[in-house]
């Protein structure tokens, strides 16, 4: 018998998630809330960056429409439900979903978010607390310091971690900030060995310039600590964290009691229930809407629906996009090898000009958690970085989109892969939201 099947009739007993599948997840940084468990909130990767510096320059590809990372609420009212076994997913769809129906009683929104905003001011206050940003902070100094008064020697992890005292954990969170604002290098492959970067060895020559430059270039106490309180009080959902969301049966309130919060909100879909679309009473601050696929039989092969008529439902949700009286994003999750090939650019340019959303977006797939899978998913030898697609491979794939399509190409994010076309939308135009 298949194991998934009986994994989901061990988490899921007289239609009651069981304690058993939040356990699974509490082992994580996942929060599952809400009396019947089905939802759930996750601080995602870029709110913890931008706690490190409480600056733009550390915020996510979501920062081109006013989004701050740090008062970004991730999170999903329909945790183990999705209609797709997308092979590029990176959430544990192998044991983690509960099937493509939301088979529970769904929670009242207002008590959800409730719960939602009190689990995330707990997560920043204990488990992302103040005093770690504060102490990297002094580390990064620390660091350079060490790496300045011996500039003609390879520096590692342990050799810093037992020079400075600090433990090795804290010398990655700091060093791995200071080389993705480019103050020092690694000197192989692998990552393992470090040196300051030349424009530093040149020019500093004190502890205290270094300071200056930290101040001046990358963060200071105080905007740390800004941030830190800010955290606290989010101002936008993500209304995409895990499984679909247009299946959880009260989304339309769900949206609204945000909103009545003050809260943006953004949502993204599979675009596989065009239905749950046209009866939303309230519409999101900007509607997300994935699209997997050049043409059908590619959508089969990556997102292995487990419904008929996925592809023809995507294309019924796309036609609704004009007529939304929200904003409308339709984003391409990019695969190498699956789903991305200059054969196909023309097939995209024809959707997207009839869809005519406001925006189109060619976003990198992440490669972490269970998208490691993606080779054993697709049951192939190839390996895994294969379908990762780099900035470069990206970039040449939009510029030819740019190209065919006409619509131009007015934001790009390289840390995030992401590329942000204007279609029914004046690229002259600030996308940023100003209200819910």
């Amino acid at each position: 018998m298949d194991s998934g099947f009986l994994m989901k009739n061990r988490f899921i007993i007289d239609n009651k998630i069981t304690n058993e599948f939040v356990e699974t997840y509490t082992k994580t940084t996942y929060r599952i809330v809400g009396e019947n468990k089905h939802s759930s909130v996750k601080p995602c990767h870029w709110l913890e960056q931008r706690l490190s510096t409480g600056r733009d320059n550390r915020n996510c590809y979501k920062g081109v429409f006013g989004v701050q990372s740090h008062r970004c609420l991730q999170n999903t009212p329909s945790l183990p439900f999705c209609n797709h076994q997308c092979v590029f997913c990176w959430r544990d769809i192998e044991y983690g979903s509960l099937g493509s129906e939301f088979i529970v009683e769904p929670d009242d929104p207002k008590i959800l978010i409730d719960e939602m905003l009190r689990h995330h001011r707990d997560i920043i206050e204990n488990h992302l607390p103040l005093r770690r940003y504060l102490d990297n902070y002094e580390i990064m100094i620390d660091i350079l310091y060490f790496m300045l008064l011996n500039n003609h020697q390879e520096h590692s992890i342990n050799s810093l971690s037992n020079n400075i005292n600090v433990s090795k954990n804290k010398i990655e969170r700091a060093i791995t900030l200071l080389k993705n604002q480019k103050y020092v290098k690694p000197i192989n492959e692998s990552f393992n060995n470090f040196r300051l970067e030349d424009d530093i060895l040149c020019c500093i020559d004190s502890r205290d310039e270094l300071e200056v430059l930290i101040n001046r270039t990358l963060t200071t106490p105080d905007e740390i600590i800004q941030a830190h309180s800010e955290a606290l009080m989010p101002n936008h959902a993500a209304i995409s964290l895990d499984g679909e969301p247009l299946l959880y049966p009260r989304i339309s309130e769900f949206v609204q009691e945000f909103k009545n919060r003050n809260m943006t909100t953004f949502i993204v879909t599979n675009g596989t229930l065009p239905e749950k679309i046209e009866k939303l009473e309230y519409l999101p601050t900007q509607l997300y809407m994935t699209l997997p696929a050049p043409n059908e039989q590619i959508y089969k092969n990556i997102c292995r629906p487990m419904i008929r008529n996925g592809w023809n439902n995507i294309l019924n949700s796309l036609d609704l996009a004009e007529s939304l009286s929200c904003r409308t994003l339709v984003r391409l999750t990019a695969v190498k090898k699956l789903n991305i090939a200059d054969k196909y650019i023309t097939e995209y340019a024809k959707i997207i000009e009839k869809t005519n959303p406001n925006f189109f977006e060619i976003k990198g797939f992440t490669l972490q958690a269970k998208a490691l899978l993606i080779n054993k998913r697709l049951k192939n030898e190839n390996q895994v970085k294969d379908y990762f697609p780099e900035y470069d491979y990206l970039e040449d794939f939009a510029l030819k989109f740019e190209k065919v399509s006409g619509f131009p190409l007015i934001y790009r994010n390289k840390p995030s892969r992401d590329f942000l076309f204007a279609v029914n939308w004046d690229p002259d135009k600030d996308p940023k939201i100003t209200r819910p």
